[in-house]
């Protein structure tokens, strides 16, 4: 993948770590107008950048961490609605919530405390939950996954806290549909069902298999069939797993970068994410990785781009490649490096059509174009309650609907003709549909 632009703080402002680092994980946002933004953590707190001119990334905002020191190692984001959630793994921290509405002119800080939660190692969002993982500062007393509610984004509210038997931590978590994937470090990987948060349930577990090391992160994709994780472990690789049967989960393949062409060299893989049938992953040493799984049982490598060209000693964690966020839909790949900070790469010629189409949610906007009135279908499961909001040209919220029932016309008769932005939210889905009105 070729390099559009990148970006590192030239001021001396942030305290390298112990990891010879400054910056951490990264994730992405589009605004109602469809503008992109990359989001990036450091060892001072939360930047946020304009990335619509890819080629000139904009800072519009740097959130302060509650923890900001040398101290800082990780830092993990999330995004639900307006809202960007972020959390620490070092010292005094805290969870804070950024609104991100006032965008691309201003970011708020609507929330920083410790009530809920103090440190966390990762965060995940799905049916308006959020989870925490690796909760290291009340590790002591058994809890291994604390879930809150959102159903006020702006002042989450404990729901449960997961205190199992035969593991003691959760380092990640990815959920999908209330279907949680717990990584547990080496103890392997746990599988709940979340239906009903108050009483989570086991449905499946990977204690044993073929290449285990510390199991790290996962991803699952859009079809709910295939499960792929990394063990952040020198020398092993990703599995790939078909989990279309929780009572039988099969083994498809196994698979590794091996970027200096060496066998001799031992990379590590950090995160996974899934777009379509592509993988992409953060490796310390190799970089954004990307892979095809169209054939589960044969995954092969199509796209990479080195952060860290100058990290070819393989024995430690870094410095590297930290995190990765593939989800932009103009197919730009986030990317940020312990060291040298924010990469924007050009995911064009990486991902395809059909990528496209099986990362979409299952809503459907008609007529479009339309004058009167239009309607949005969805798939949602349990025929769930959708929420609407309508955008015009200029980022104006000009209609709002918390509770859409699939099918039900939406009158759009009084509004000008021209482009508009619709937000559709789902359960575990969104999607920003345009659409035309017409005379």
């Amino acid at each position: 993948m070729s390099m559009l632009s990148t970006w590192k703080d030239n001021t001396n402002s942030l305290p390298v770590n112990s990891y010879v680092a400054q910056y951490n994980d990264c994730w992405g946002y589009v605004d109602p107008a469809g503008r992109e933004y990359a989001i990036i953590g450091s060892t001072m707190g939360t930047h946020i950048f304009n990335i619509t001119n890819p080629a000139s990334p904009k800072l519009v905002s740097f959130q302060k961490g509650k923890e900001a020191s040398s101290a800082v190692v990780h830092r993990d984001f999330k995004t639900y609605e307006h809202y960007l959630y972020a959390v620490c793994d070092e010292g005094n921290s805290s969870l804070q919530i950024f609104d991100l509405k006032y965008l691309p002119d201003s970011v708020h800080k609507v929330y920083d405390s410790q009530s809920i939660c103090r440190r966390a190692h990762n965060i995940f969002i799905d049916n308006k939950r959020l989870y925490f993982a690796g909760l290291s500062d009340i590790n002591g007393k058994g809890i291994t996954l604390r879930v809150a509610s959102l159903a006020n984004p702006e002042n989450p509210v404990i729901i449960k806290d997961l205190v199992p038997s035969g593991f003691t931590y959760v380092h990640d978590v990815f959920v999908r549909r209330d279907t949680a994937f717990l990584s547990s470090g080496n103890p392997g990987l746990f599988i709940y069902n979340y239906t009903n948060a108050s009483a989570p349930v086991l449905i499946g577990s990977l204690t044993n298999y073929p290449e285990q090391g510390y199991n790290h992160s996962s991803w699952v994709t859009a079809d709910g069939k295939t499960l792929v994780f990394a063990d952040e472990t020198h020398g092993k690789g990703l599995k790939v797993y078909d989990i279309s049967d929780m009572q039988n989960i099969q083994l498809k393949s196994i698979f590794r970068s091996n970027l200096l062409n060496d066998p001799a060299k031992q990379s590590v893989p950090h995160n996974p994410f899934i777009l379509g049938n592509k993988v992409f992953i953060s490796y310390y040493h190799d970089g954004v990785q990307c892979f095809d799984i169209s054939n589960t049982a044969s995954p092969k490598q199509v796209a990479y781009y080195d952060t860290h060209p100058s990290s070819t000693n393989y024995s430690g964690f870094g410095p590297g490649c930290w995190g990765v966020y593939p989800f932009l839909p103009s197919r730009r790949i986030i990317g940020s490096d312990m060291a040298n900070g924010l990469f924007i790469l050009d995911g064009s010629q990486v991902l395809g059509v059909d990528d496209d189409k099986i990362s979409q949610p299952d809503f459907l906007v008609s007529p479009n174009p339309a004058s009167q009135v239009v309607s949005i279908t969805s798939n949602e499961p349990n025929n769930g309650k959708l929420k609407i909001e309508m955008y015009d040209n200029l980022g104006n919220r000009i209609l709002s609907v918390p509770a859409y029932t699939s099918g039900e016309p939406i009158d759009i008769s009084r509004f000008s003709p021209g482009i508009y932005l619709v937000n559709i939210y789902g359960n575990s889905s969104h999607l920003a549909k345009k659409i035309i009105k017409t005379n």
